[in-house]
């Protein structure tokens, strides 16, 4: 595994801070992502029940399932899940008239609520103050470019389903509207303060991100909405719908952080591509090189260690999916991401427990010329399990077991990813 002396590791720390990806979450949390995260989240879920509602009531005869529809086909449901979506959107006979005036005003109200709370999110990322009624009034306009927006699209793709190769035809167009999207919407919110120039990196990450999660929301909500909904009902749709929400938002809070840093930067590969593709306002100064932000961050050796980093890190994910394929007692309900949580927190598990115990337990280590350093690994895979959820082991017996399928697997990985891991490795600039 990948050892460095605590002042390397510290000076490491330090570049990483202070490199783009480290002005990038420090950003995001100077802005309150996650409080912004949440509370979008749960802001756009008021706006968008109300509106399934009401597209549901004023759908015109034989298309009452159309938001039903819609979900189970985005989702993959079938079975309960899908029965209880149905369930969920169908709309009582004789509902139209009641509902559709005080749905249509309750859609309005929630949804200039929504967009005057991405309106302060692009503000806290952009530093910009708030602009009094004015903000309002451009709030408004934002809610009606995206939906506008957002019917387009929505035409657009039924068209492009009936050609041949939909799917290629598929990838520029999300892409182009991901982009037209994501740069008028936070124009518009900031009031237009901001030039369209300076925000199409940060439009270009959102649409990047979105169209990620797009793929991402196809493979795991289908078994998620089928969990929750045999585990709660109905109500089970609810708390998957959230939680998507909850990650959508993340994406857009995440991309505007990365959009406000990117035309704040002035490190070299930042202005080449601002000058490249006149990522600036022609207006103002042609952006130049900080000698000082280009002494800092990351150099190519931290990069190299970052990437040994990572490798080692799936490596023992590879490791842990091979005890959990090897041992019948242990198991990670899941996918490869859930892989890479549990071995991220055996690793943590491994760096602080793991010396403390192998010292205590190092006269037995002799005495069993040490055979007895995998009871120990198997006590600390035992304590990782105990720590999460998505790490299922059945007993000890079935830890040291586990314990010792990891520590060959790694081995084995590590011998011959060697000479990828070394390539580039020499002295260190410092």
């Amino acid at each position: 595994m990948l050892n460095l002396p605590s002042d390397d590791l510290a000076a490491l720390s330090l570049r990483l801070w202070g490199s783009f990806l480290g002005r990038c979450a420090r950003r995001f949390l100077s802005m309150e992502g996650i409080d912004r995260c949440i509370v979008l989240s749960s802001q756009c879920f008021t706006a968008l029940i109300p509106l399934l509602i009401l597209v549901s009531t004023l759908a015109p005869a034989g298309a009452e399932d159309i938001v039903s529809r819609t979900l189970i086909t985005k989702f993959g449901l079938e079975g309960s899940a899908a029965a209880a979506v149905e369930q969920l959107f169908t709309t009582p006979e004789g509902a139209t008239s009641s509902l559709s005036v005080f749905s249509a005003f309750l859609v309005v109200i929630s949804g200039v609520s929504f967009t005057r709370r991405i309106q302060k999110m692009y503000r806290a990322a952009w530093d910009e103050p708030a602009a009094g009624v004015r903000s309002n009034l451009f709030a408004a306009l934002g809610l009606l470019a995206l939906l506008t927006e957002i019917l387009v699209l929505y035409g657009v793709r039924s068209l492009v389903r009936h050609l041949p190769w939909d799917w290629l035809w598929m990838l520029p167009i999300s892409a182009t509207a991901g982009l037209v999207l994501w740069t008028s919407i936070p124009y518009l919110l900031l009031n237009r303060r901001v030039h369209w120039r300076r925000l199409l990196f940060g439009g270009a990450v959102s649409a990047v991100g979105t169209s990620v999660f797009g793929v991402a929301t196809t493979i795991y909500m289908p078994p998620m909405v089928t969990k929750y909904t045999n585990e709660f009902g109905m109500f089970g749709i609810t708390i998957a719908l959230i939680g998507w929400l909850l990650a959508a938002c993340g994406v857009l809070v995440a991309s505007a952080a990365v959009g406000a840093e990117f035309d704040a930067s002035r490190e070299s590969w930042v202005v080449a591509l601002k000058t490249r593709y006149a990522l600036f306002d022609p207006a103002g100064d042609v952006p130049t090189v900080d000698p000082q932000a280009a002494a800092s961050g990351l150099n190519s050796s931290d990069l190299l260690i970052l990437f040994r980093v990572l490798v080692n890190w799936l490596i023992l994910a590879a490791a842990v999916w091979a005890a959990t394929a090897i041992v019948p007692g242990i198991s990670v309900p899941g996918g490869f991401l859930t892989l890479l949580v549990v071995s991220l927190l055996l690793g943590l598990v491994n760096a602080v427990l793991g010396p403390l115990l192998h010292l205590v337990a190092l006269p037995l280590t002799l005495l069993t010329l040490g055979t007895f350093a995998l009871v120990v690994n198997g006590v600390l895979l035992a304590v990782t399990a105990g720590l999460t959820d998505q790490l299922d082991a059945d007993g000890l017996g079935s830890c040291i077991l586990g314990a010792l399928v990891i520590s060959v697997v790694t081995t084995v990985l590590e011998l011959v990813l060697r000479p990828v891991v070394q390539v580039g490795k020499g002295p260190r600039t410092r």
